[in-house]
C-alpha cells in the first residue's frame, strides 16, 4: 500500500511541482466548489466540495493536480492558538531536528 506524505508549507512556498502539501490558514472566501485560504504569507484557491466556513481556521491536506490544489482532507482547527503554533514551528525548525 502506498504511503502518502503531505509536506507542511506556507502558501508562499507552494510550487506547481509539489505533489502533496498541507496548509493552515483562514478561509476568506467560499465558492461553490472551492475556497480561498489565507495564511498571512499569501492566499490560494483550494478546490473542494467539503464544507468550510468563512473566517474559520482550517488545515487542508491537498494534492497538486495540474498546478491546482485539490483538498483531500479538511480539518477544522478552531481553538488552535495560531501564534503559539508558529512559535513552536520556528523553534522546531531552528533546532535542526
Amino acid at each position: 500500500m502506498p504511503t502518502f506524505h503531505y509536506i507542511p508549507k506556507q502558501i508562499s512556498e507552494v510550487k506547481p511541482t509539489d505533489s502533496r502539501v498541507s496548509l493552515i490558514g483562514n478561509v476568506v472566501n467560499v465558492g461553490e466548489n472551492s475556497f480561498i485560504l489565507d495564511d498571512g504569507t499569501g492566499k490560494i484557491e483550494v478546490i473542494s466540495e467539503m464544507p468550510v466556513e468563512r473566517n474559520k481556521l482550517f488545515r487542508v491536506f491537498c494534492s497538486v493536480i495540474d498546478e491546482k490544489l485539490k483538498a483531500d482532507v479538511v480539518q477544522d482547527m478552531e481553538g488552535l492558538d495560531l501564534n503559539l503554533f508558529k512559535k513552536v514551528k520556528e523553534l522546531y525548525n531552528s533546532s535542526g531536528v
